[in-house]
């Protein structure tokens, strides 16, 4: 079914089916996404490798009960409309198969196809091309109230600005506030970093505010901040010495709030094993799950004890109820 060419389609299986999202146009060492993902009816996925598309298609074709592989771009809208159309209410199981880069699906789409007590997992995409750059600056906003004079500047202004400052002896700040500044000549200095300034504000709500807060008081700063910010990849942006010392300095009481902040989206009966399972986790894995629990309502906890470690193995999934 390919939702990116043709609006006609043949007739939809009847009862539930199960969902396998971001699979079925390639293949691995030989082995089709369909043959690997053997135990679901539909496959859901962009259709880039032609070539592993069709090898998927006629391994397909030759299962006892060929599921359906629909090609669609889901940040189409309507090429979305006409998918959920199809297939409201249908799904007992929707999972994502992570390879590379996946989008993150709007919760409303799993409501929308979820039948009722079907359950959706790995629910978050993967985004591996996010520019580090971008990494760093969340991070220098996460340690605002602690970084040292030269971050301090970083945050605030643009290269060119700085450089700017930099060749005229005077501080960026002087050079941001100069009349000579708004000479055409630095036009394009200028434009740059109004445009940095609007995107500390979307990125960082309360960026000027960050100078009321010090080391002593930064939980009180922490918890007025976005969910984009509380979780930075910031080990990504740890090339920095000077992030490495923050993350030092920091790190424990981070950690600590991130645990607090998480259980407090769950039931007493959940609390005492999530943290036992995050203790020796790393920080990137309970942002994870506080981000679950903050953007996703009704997210529910499982684990089981894996016998061949002595490991406790955590899930989640959302679960569309009856009642809802």
């Amino acid at each position: 079914m390919d939702f990116t060419e043709s609006s006609i389609f043949p007739m939809i299986p009847a009862g539930s089916l199960r969902l396998m999202l971001w699979a079925g146009d390639c293949s691995r060492n030989g082995v089709t996404d369909i043959e690997r993902l053997h135990a679901f009816d539909v496959y859901l996925c962009r259709g880039y490798y032609q070539d592993s598309l069709q090898e998927n298609i006629d391994y397909n074709r030759r299962r006892a009960n060929p599921a359906i592989i629909c090609v669609i771009d889901v940040t189409n809208k309507n090429q979305m409309d006409r998918f959920l159309d199809l297939f409201r209410g249908r799904f007992s199981v929707i999972n994502s198969d992570y390879h590379g880069n996946t989008p993150t699906l709007p919760l409303e789409y799993y409501k929308t196809l979820l039948a009722i007590d079907g359950k959706a997992f790995n629910l978050k995409g993967i985004n591996s091309l996010i520019m580090p750059s971008e990494d760093f600056l969340n991070t220098l906003e996460l340690f605002a109230p602690i970084l040292n004079a030269e971050d301090r500047e970083r945050r605030q202004w643009t290269e060119k600005l700085i450089q700017l400052g930099k060749d005229n002896d005077i501080p960026t700040s002087f050079a941001w506030s100069s009349p000579d500044f708004k000479h055409s000549y630095y036009d394009d200095v200028r434009v740059e970093q109004e445009r940095f300034n609007e995107f500390r504000k979307t990125r960082n709500p309360i960026a000027t505010y960050a100078s009321t807060y010090s080391a002593d008081t930064i939980e009180d700063y922490w918890v007025r901040l976005p969910l984009n910010i509380l979780t930075v990849n910031y080990e990504r942006a740890a090339s920095s010495e000077s992030v490495k010392g923050y993350i030092t300095e920091m790190g424990d009481r981070f950690r600590e709030f991130l645990l607090n902040l998480a259980e407090s989206y769950l039931d007493d009966a959940n609390k005492g094993i999530f943290r036992d399972y995050l203790k020796y986790q790393s920080i990137h894995k309970i942002q994870t799950f506080y981000e679950l629990c903050a953007t996703i309502p009704g997210i529910q906890f499982g684990y089981h004890i894996d016998t061949r470690k002595n490991e406790v193995v955590f899930g989640h999934w959302i679960k569309n109820n009856a009642s809802e």
